[in-house]
């Protein structure tokens, strides 16, 4: 049983013991306790309970102390009991453990916790700056460093978190041109996707079944978009929809009577475990969205071209058969069926605005498509509809956006738009 002192200040010391140590030593752990009981009988028992449990966690080796207990010895402490348990998802904890393992740790993994303060982390972090990473990049490591020392205050490791007194962290500075197609843009590249292109190849050796090499003359080979990205491109733009709900979407979850698409699930990428299904970014990113019936067209002929393609592939369709063929996903790798691979839209997209641009005669300079990424056609959707009047609280809806100070946020350029057009209409109004 750990040995229970009275202290002059009120105070009571506890002293567990656990073993030996190699010198046969005896190994011992202090601590004091204030007790808030207020008649002796009380306090005897509320101070013998403490006693008791600090010798049991001082004896299971959960007893930690900011003054004994390093950086790294604690990382693994947090890591398993805040970090594993967290609603983070596994992408997030990934990069919460490669930041920490690669930054901080052969920084101050060494050092007592109870001995870090606010200008060590200041050091980590001001060396970042130094080096060029962005202001979002330092800020996002002071919020994992973060995390771990509010954590050891929870549990009364340390008695302040060094966080709080660092330094001012530095500004974001919005990049507040967002890249978009404007309407006529996002019209031809919807036209495009119709249109027939040619692939060029050169002349080239090929090699038989028995090894020998033989000529191939050049040639030009004339290709159509695929109907899967024709309906993958539409579908992004009406819609508006992240990557990761695009790619998780199964032919359940698309009404083809209510003409209603339904995101219930998004995917993600994680070094461990590869393409994963996980919620949606946020609990209002769970919504049902109506789109025009050129959508659900595109993809009723898609979903025909999908079955025929299962046929074709035979024992190589990995995917869902019959009554359950419902259950595949709408957007799918072509060689076995399953879910496409999350960079594959953004590698076609650039593929087709290329094509589309290369097809240019050298008057039809102005016709040519930005080069803009897959993201921006989510910002494309939400730009040209709030261009069009349509209400913020619907594009935020829509969006799948917790709050709709967050879509003003973020598409303030197109009301500032609306708001020029609203004063020309007054103009002509009264000067009329």
């Amino acid at each position: 049983m750990a040995t229970i002192r009275l202290l002059e200040n009120g105070k009571y010391k506890i002293t567990a013991s656990n073993g030996r140590d190699l010198n046969g030593k005896q190994i011992k752990k202090n601590t004091t306790y204030t007790p808030k009981a207020k008649t002796p009988k009380a306090i005897e028992k509320e101070v013998e309970k403490f006693a008791q449990d600090f010798e049991d966690r001082f004896r299971n080796g959960d007893y930690l102390s900011g003054e004994e207990t390093t950086f790294r010895e604690f990382y693994k402490v947090w890591k398993r009991n805040w970090l594993e348990r967290s609603n983070l998802t596994e992408r997030i904890k990934e990069e919460y453990i490669s930041r920490l393992e690669n930054k901080v740790l052969p920084e101050i993994g060494h050092m007592k916790m109870a001995k870090i303060r606010a200008t060590h982390i200041d050091d980590i972090l001001h060396k970042m700056t130094d080096d060029g990473k962005s202001p979002k990049t330092v800020r996002y490591y002071y919020t994992v460093i973060n995390s771990v020392f509010k954590y050891a205050f929870k549990k009364e490791i340390i008695k302040e978190n060094p966080c709080l007194r660092c330094d001012d962290l530095p500004t974001i500075r919005k990049d507040k041109e967002l890249h978009y197609f404007t309407l006529d843009q996002a019209k031809r590249f919807l036209g495009a996707l119709d249109q027939e292109y040619s692939l060029q190849y050169k002349e080239r050796q090929r090699v038989d079944s028995s090894g020998n090499t033989y000529p191939v003359k050049a040639y030009t080979s004339i290709r159509k978009i695929s109907p899967m990205y024709k309906a993958y491109f539409y579908v992004a733009i009406y819609g508006g929809f992240r990557r990761g709900e695009m790619c998780a979407l199964t032919w359940e979850d698309i009404d083809f009577e209510k003409q209603s698409i339904r995101i219930t699930k998004s995917v993600s990428r994680t070094k461990a475990n590869g393409q994963i299904l996980k919620d949606p970014k946020t609990p209002t990113s769970n919504r049902e969205i109506r789109l025009p019936s050129d959508c659900f067209r595109i993809l009723k002929d898609w979903k025909d071209e999908e079955i025929k393609l299962m046929w074709k592939l035979g024992s190589a369709w990995e995917g869902s058969r019959g009554s359950d063929f419902d259950r595949n996903y709408v957007f799918i790798r072509l060689d076995n069926g399953l879910m496409i691979d999350l960079d594959t839209p953004s590698h076609k997209f650039k593929e087709i605005i290329e094509i589309y641009n290369n097809s240019l005669k050298e008057d039809e300079e102005d016709l040519r498509l930005p080069e803009i990424r897959l993201h921006d056609l989510r910002h494309t959707s939400a730009t040209l509809l709030l261009a069009s009047n349509t209400d913020i609280e619907t594009v935020s809806h829509r969006l799948g956006h917790s709050k709709a100070s967050i879509t003003l946020d973020v598409y303030g350029h197109a009301l500032e738009t609306m708001d020029e057009k609203a004063s020309d209409t007054l103009e002509k109004i009264f000067a009329s």
